[in-house]
């Protein structure tokens, strides 16, 4: 059977796989779809018919919604895949949306030598100039976060101008999939972007660098390993082009004086050898930048490191420390592990802002909605850094630095001393494998001791050191005579089973549940909000609590200013706004309900808006409000049966009743 898929079928078959076993109903599929829900119905109809065949089928039910059943897991899993894949390799698509059309004109703006014309683009495209020049606007402000313009010459057309090395930024951005680089092996990355590498050896390049960096005694994250290959292949196919990076850059001859920088001279020797290329000096530059920004895995060095801290981090993270106390009443001060985690991490750190380098976090998402308090520390904590640095912290650095504080909430639930014997093998860095080891320490009746955390390539290593359990956060596919665990990063109470089957049981000690009859309040509810922007939602918002006596006006701006920072939409039509500080006066929730969703950012609308303000004798109850709130709306159904209630007190009730089947 011949199927086609438009965007429309493929994003309502997303929705379903995402959404697990639950019902979705026509008109939440409408909203995030943005058609009518009779349109809806008919494309389900028609979805229902091309998985028929494959092994799936779309099943309602009358009042409730639609719902994904497979009955062939084999058939079903093959379809979807070839489906995917072959959507991923439709280079043919002409872009419809303006997003699409946006990435389309970068891609192309990136790969060509000369310029192109907007007419050419027209063509390419079937648009018109006058949306061409509107989808440029978009394009210059993307590239300015690269350092990038988009430059016109006369009767020629435009073209990107840039420093080389910003121009590699982007291409590794903008060319390759690595949302899963943390999850998947290099030989599975290499077939997903198989197009962008067709003529440069991935595996030679990690061959290359493994053999340099264990001469050199470097040991780098998996994670930061693929990254520099990566780079390395990318500065590979630019150099075959005349591409360099520029050798006059003073900013970079200062890197002659570091360690890494005789490292990168050997890798750059190994790989002229390897590829049969003559490589600039200039490149070697290049190199020293990935190996200085990377996370360098070795948490075994911590002892005594706080001895040789360089007295600017030391007073910089006393800042951070002293400011998350104040606004969030949480002393950190005494925490030597947490502070030795962020020395080792904001060296590299400072090092990727100093030169614009671009670190994707993987697990963004999850540390927002799993670790809330401290995800609120890392924003804070990058506040910090860019009120002292004047560096930019975007979103992911946020991510890194909340685990490294997650890690020290979960220390702070147990305060033994540990005694088992357990290695970490983790892809991607310090900040993950510390908040691990907080969890699993946390969890279990016997203490652990942490004999070190490990790349997977250095697997042989931890075998000999010969500990009682393994944690991995990537698949060891050697056969190793030691027990090992595949745990997600940000490891979840659920997964702890395994573990627990292995050593002494211990139930999970949780804070009290918060009682949310006290935090909903008529006067704070809202419905029928018309506004098409969330500054618009959220001043509204804001301004009945300050009206009614339930926040202060400083409190309503540490609102706004922490949505800027970093977006509070969960998914779901769902965002929980909240300030960057606590509050002497009592905690509340402040519903919004929107008459129609809006776009809340770039990947996410929102319809139901809950502001959460914490009051400052229960701060650390945060992550359970917080949680409460994320668990109640998890589900689509239940989001779509809360945004109906225009009654208060219909709406507690149902938000009640939910709260108690989570």
């Amino acid at each position: 059977m011949k199927y086609i898929f438009n965007k429309r079928l493929l994003s309502i078959l997303k929705e379903f796989m995402n959404s697990s076993s639950s019902y979705l109903t026509s008109s939440y599929l409408s909203k995030i779809i943005g058609v009518t829900t009779r349109t809806v119905r008919s494309d389900l109809k028609e979805l229902d018919e091309i998985l028929n065949p494959y092994g799936g089928k779309i099943n309602s039910k009358k009042g409730i919604g639609y719902k994904l059943e497979i009955f062939n897991d084999i058939n079903f899993s093959n379809f979807i895949n070839t489906v995917f894949n072959e959507k991923a390799k439709e280079k043919h698509d002409v872009p419809t949306s303006p997003e699409e059309r946006v990435e389309y004109i970068i891609k192309k703006l990136l790969q060509i030598k000369g310029c192109i014309t907007l007419e050419e683009l027209c063509d390419e495209l079937y648009v018109s100039i006058s949306t061409i020049k509107k989808d440029l606007k978009t394009v210059k402000s993307i590239l300015q976060d690269y350092r990038l313009v988009v430059a016109s010459r006369l009767n020629k057309g435009i073209r990107i101008e840039g420093d080389e090395i910003d121009k590699r930024f982007c291409i590794a951005e903008y060319f390759l999939n690595r949302s899963q680089l943390d999850k998947i092996d290099l030989a599975e990355f290499y077939i997903e972007n198989i197009i962008v590498f067709k003529d440069v050896d991935l595996q030679r390049i990690e061959e290359t660098l493994i053999e340099e960096l264990s001469k050199a005694n470097f040991s780098l994250a998996d994670i930061a390993l693929k990254n520099l290959i990566i780079h390395i292949a990318i500065a590979i196919k630019r150099i075959k082009k005349s591409n360099y990076v520029n050798r006059k850059n003073e900013k970079m001859r200062k890197l002659e004086g570091e360690h890494e920088y005789i490292i990168a001279k050997n890798i750059v020797k190994a790989l002229e050898k390897d590829f049969k290329v003559t490589i600039p000096s200039s490149e070697i530059y290049y190199v020293t930048i990935h190996l200085l920004g990377s996370k360098v895995l070795d948490e075994r060095k911590e002892v005594g490191l706080t001895h040789f801290i360089e007295k600017d981090i030391k007073k910089l993270i006393f800042k951070i420390l002293i400011e998350i106390n104040r606004k969030l009443n949480l002393d950190f001060i005494h925490d030597k592990r947490l502070t030795c985690g962020l020395v080792l991490h904001l060296k590299p750190t400072f090092y990727r802002m100093n030169f614009n380098m671009n670190l994707r976090n993987p697990w963004l998402d999850e540390v927002k909605t799993k670790y809330p308090l401290a995800f609120q520390a890392g924003v804070i904590a990058a506040q910090i850094i860019e009120k002292e640095t004047s560096y930019r912290v975007d979103e992911s650095e946020m991510g890194y630095l909340a685990m490294h504080f997650g890690g020290a909430l979960e220390r702070r639930k147990r305060g033994a001393d540990a005694k088992k014997r357990v290695a970490i093998i983790c892809s991607s860095g310090m900040g993950s494998s510390s908040l691990l080891f907080a969890k699993l320490k946390n969890s279990l009746s016997n203490n652990i001791d942490l004999i070190g955390t490990f790349p997977l390539h250095q697997l042989n290593i931890v075998v000999s050191l010969s500990p009682d359990i393994i944690l991995t956060t990537v698949p060891i596919k050697d056969n190793i005579p030691i027990p090992k665990i595949l745990v997600n990063a940000v490891l979840e109470d659920s997964e702890l089973n395994e573990i627990k089957s292995k050593v002494e049981n211990i139930e999970y000690c949780k804070n009290d549940e918060v009682d949310f009859e006290d935090l909903f309040t008529p006067e704070l509810f809202f419905t029928d909000i018309q506004f098409e922007s969330k500054e618009k939602v959220l001043d509204f918002l804001t301004s009945q609590m300050v009206d009614k006596g339930y926040i202060g006006k400083d409190i309503k701006k540490s609102i706004l200013d922490r949505e800027k920072l970093s977006s509070t939409a969960i998914g779901n039509l769902v965002a929980i706004p909240h300030a960057l500080q606590v509050v002497e006066v009592p905690s509340c929730v402040c519903i919004g309900i929107l008459d129609k969703p809006i776009v809340w950012d770039q990947n996410k609308k929102v319809q139901l808006v809950m502001v959460l303000s914490i009051s400052k004798n229960i701060s650390y109850r945060f992550t359970d409000m917080f949680g409460t709130l994320y668990q109640v709306t998890k589900s689509p159904l239940s989001v779509e049966e809360l945004i109906n209630q225009n009654d208060f007190d219909k709406f507690h009730i149902k938000f009640l009743s939910e709260k108690e089947k989570n």
